[in-house]
C-alpha cells in the first residue's frame, strides 16, 4: 500500500512548527506536539496510518528506556533517604487522591480508575530539567535531590502499570530470570560491542540497543508485562554502562527527539477527542486539582524537612508531569483499559499539569546560593 505523502508532509511540518514553538516560548515542546496531533488530526482530518502508529510505539518504548537509561544509580545512593521518602509520597498519594475522585465522581472501570491514577502520578523528568537548567540550578544540591526523587516516582509508576491486570505465567518467571541474567552481561557485551564495531558509519552499537531493547519489550508482553515495563528495566540495566558511553546516549537521543519523540506525542494529540474534553472539561480541572492537591499533602511536609532552601519549589516541580504519564495513558488506551473519551480526559490532564505547577514554581525559585 502506497504511503499518503500528504499526512507524512503535514505531520513532518506539525514536528518542526512544535519544536520551533516550544523553542521560542522555552517550554518543552511536546506539549505543542500534542496540540498539533489536535490540530492534524481535526481539522485537517489526518487519520493514523500506520507507519505513524509504527513509529509512535517505537518512540514509546525509546523515550521509556531513555527514562531508565538516564537514572544515576550513584546520586539514588547518595540522597536515598529523601528520594525515597519524598518518590514514594510523590506516587501514592496522588494515586490514592486520583483513584478516589474517579471512584466518587465516576462510573469508570476499576482499570480504568487505575491507568487514570497512574497517568497523573508521574513527574516529569523533562519538565523538571527543562526548569532547573533554565534557572541555573542544575549543579545545586537541591537540583540533585529534585532529580532524584524524580526518579523514584516514575520507578514506581512503571512497576504499577503491570498491575492493573496482572496475569503472570510461567513466562513471567522466565523473563524476570533473563533481565537478572543481563545485569552482568550487558555492560560486558556492550564493551564488546563498542570496542569491535565502535565509531563507525554503520552505527553497530546503537542498532545493538535498539535491538535488545525490541526484543526486550516483546518478550515483556509475551511474559504478560507490559512492554514499557521491560523497556524501563532494560534501560535501568544499561544506566550505569551506556552512560560511560556518552556518544551512544547521544545518537540515541538524536533520533529520539528528532522523529519518534515527537511521532509519539503527535499520535497521542491525534487520539485525543476534543468534543469528549470539552463535554467533561469540569473532570478535566477536578483531576488536574486532585493531583496538585495530592502531591501538595503527600510531598510538601518532607520537602520542607529534606529540601528547606525551596519546599514550595520542589513539591510545584514534583506535581509536574508529561511524558511518562502520556506514556502510561496511551498504554491504557492500547490495552483497552481507557475509552477514546477516558483517554482524552487524562491526557489533557496530564498536559496541563506540565503547565500549571511550572508557572506556580516560577514564583519561589530558590536563589543560587541556598
Amino acid at each position: 500500500m502506497a504511503v499518503d505523502l500528504y499526512s507524512t508532509a503535514m505531520v513532518a511540518i506539525a514536528v518542526v512548527v512544535a519544536g520551533i514553538i516550544g523553542l521560542k516560548l522555552r517550554i518543552s515542546s511536546s506539549i505543542f506536539e500534542v496540540a498539533a496531533g489536535l490540530i492534524v488530526a481535526n481539522v485537517l482530518g489526518i487519520g493514523i496510518a500506520p507507519w505513524l502508529d509504527f513509529l509512535a510505539t517505537v518512540g514509546g518504548l525509546v523515550l521509556t528506556f531513555l527514562a531508565g537509561a538516564e537514572v544515576e544509580f550513584i546520586l539514588l545512593r547518595k540522597k536515598w533517604k529523601e528520594s525515597l521518602g519524598i518518590g514514594t509520597m510523590a506516587f501514592v498519594a496522588p494515586l490514592v487522591g486520583v483513584v478516589g475522585a474517579l471512584t466518587v465522581f465516576t462510573d469508570w472501570s476499576w482499570q480504568a480508575r487505575i491507568a487514570g491514577g497512574l497517568a497523573l502520578t508521574t513527574t516529569s523528568v523533562a519538565v523538571v530539567y527543562a526548569v532547573l537548567s533554565e534557572y541555573e540550578l542544575i549543579k545545586m544540591p537541591t537540583a540533585k535531590t529534585i532529580i532524584a526523587v524524580t526518579f523514584v516516582n516514575d520507578i514506581l509508576t512503571l512497576i504499577g502499570v503491570n498491575f492493573i491486570q496482572s496475569a503472570f505465567n510461567l513466562y513471567t518467571v522466565i523473563f524476570v530470570v533473563v533481565l537478572i541474567g543481563l545485569v552482568s552481561i550487558v555492560p560486558r557485551l556492550l564493551r564488546r560491542v563498542v570496542q569491535t564495531f565502535g565509531k563507525r558509519a554503520a552505527e553497530i552499537e546503537v542498532k545493538f540497543v535498539l535491538a535488545i531493547l525490541l526484543a526486550i519489550s516483546f518478550f515483556a508482553d509475551i511474559a504478560s508485562l507490559h512492554s514499557v515495563f521491560g523497556a524501563f528495566v532494560l534501560g535501568l540495566i544499561f544506566a550505569n554502562s551506556i552512560q560511560q558511553h556518552q556518544d551512544i546516549l547521544l545518537k540515541m537521543r538524536t533520533v529520539t527527539f528528532a522523529l519518534l519523540a515527537p511521532v509519539f506525542f503527535i499520535r497521542a494529540g491525534m487520539l485525543i477527542a476534543i468534543p469528549a474534553v470539552i463535554a467533561n472539561i469540569a473532570l478535566v480541572f477536578g483531576l488536574l486539582g486532585t493531583k496538585l492537591a495530592s502531591k501538595f499533602i503527600g510531598v510538601y511536609g518532607l520537602c520542607k524537612k529534606w529540601i528547606p532552601e525551596a519546599p514550595m519549589f520542589s513539591t510545584m516541580l514534583l506535581s509536574t508531569g508529561l511524558t511518562v504519564g502520556t506514556i502510561v495513558a496511551t498504554l491504557g488506551e492500547q490495552s483497552g483499559y481507557l475509552s477514546a473519551t477516558q483517554f482524552s480526559i487524562i491526557v489533557s490532564a496530564v498536559i496541563l499539569s506540565a503547565v500549571v505547577p511550572t508557572l506556580i514554581a516560577r514564583r519561589f525559585v530558590p536563589t543560587k546560593t541556598q
